[in-house]
């Protein structure tokens, strides 16, 4: 974690808080970078390359992609003290390095840690930054134009910050709804700046979804500025989804790929058999799932092939939410079917 902010530079919720592999939409989004991995390696092999990721105190997302894909060396970046000692402590693989550096130390200093934990300083690597940090947008955007200005061909870069509408701002006593829709655009606005999204307006921060797409532009902007006079490589976007387990996260997922074979590498890929995948900026894809019981689930699964989605609605005709439409739930299921997780209790 990082930045000038204490609460940034050090524990938060991202160590310290809900258990990282009981958010069932997070679990989702990461499947769904998994898939993408997969995809890309039919176009470029990533065996060699070098994870690079937030670990946490259980490096989950180190030892998924080393199981997936077998990749050598991964590297951990953690500044906290007391998490990156609980991490050497946690580690359940020799290939997985943890490193007391920052996001903004690996952008900087890239070729020595990868030298220092054993890889080649000049391999291409898949980076993930999950920011779970109190910076504010504007300090993610810059740390994504740094790591693009920063990044080697071949590169899969995701981002995953916070994007939720009370971290503009939260209601005060005797405050309006549209009173504080206005006060949280304008500091969106403010926190943008040129990166704002043309015709941006209050009515687009008055529901999530709104504030997410507004976001996600900025960050097509700030990918295409690092590009511009490069004739050869481009940033690429692979998967653009959000998703809300308590906060409402954006995840931006892309390759550093050449011009010239984007066309043959978008065709390998085929994205539009990913649930979450994107063939261009423009398309933002929403994670909504229900929470089912074990009964639930297998009863859905036997007819959701067969049946169309609103004949579901007769075997599961109870609301799935207290303020989602049951149907809405279901076509959130039916998307992301395969990635759905079921969790146990494991006694140890």
């Amino acid at each position: 974690m990082e930045g000038n902010n204490p609460v940034s530079d050090f524990g938060n919720a991202g160590a310290f808080g809900v258990n990282y592999a009981l958010r069932p939409h997070k679990f989702v989004d990461r499947r769904i970078f998994l898939e993408i991995l997969s995809r890309f390696s039919g176009f470029e092999p990533i065996d060699n390359y070098v994870y690079v990721g937030l670990g946490s105190f259980a490096l989950e997302d180190h030892k998924l992609v080393h199981a997936n894909f077998g990749i050598p060396v991964l590297i951990s970046l953690e500044r906290d003290p007391d998490v990156f000692e609980r991490q050497k402590f946690n580690i359940p693989l020799r290939c997985i390095k943890p490193t007391p550096y920052s996001t903004t130390d690996f952008v900087v200093r890239r070729s020595a840690i990868f030298r220092q934990s054993g890889a080649p300083p000049d391999a291409s690597a898949i980076i993930w930054f999950d920011m779970t940090d109190a910076d504010t947008i504007r300090v993610h955007l810059d740390t994504f134009a740094r790591l693009l200005r920063n990044s080697q061909p071949g590169d899969i870069v995701r981002m995953t910050v916070d994007v939720d509408e009370k971290t503009l701002g939260r209601r005060t006593e005797g405050e309006s709804i549209s009173d504080l829709t206005k006060r949280r655009f304008e500091r969106l606005r403010e926190l943008l700046g040129e990166d704002l999204k043309p015709g941006s307006r209050t009515r687009n921060a008055s529901n999530p979804l709104g504030i997410a797409k507004i976001i996600a532009y900025a960050f097509r902007l700030v990918a295409e500025r690092a590009f511009e006079r490069d004739k050869v490589y481009t940033f690429a976007p692979f998967s653009l989804t959000t998703y809300a387990d308590g906060h409402r996260m954006l995840s931006i997922t892309g390759g550093i790929v050449e011009r010239d074979r984007l066309s043959e590498c978008r065709q390998k890929m085929n994205l539009k058999t990913v649930p979450g995948g994107v063939d261009s900026w423009d398309e933002l894809v929403g994670i909504q799932l229900p929470q089912l019981t074990v009964w639930e689930k297998l009863s859905i699964d036997r007819y959701i092939e067969a049946k169309k989605l609103k004949q579901l609605t007769g075997i599961i005709n109870f609301r799935l939410h207290e303020t989602i439409p049951t149907l809405k739930l279901l076509e959130g299921y039916s998307q992301f079917q395969r990635f759905y997780p079921t969790f146990r209790h494991v006694l140890l």
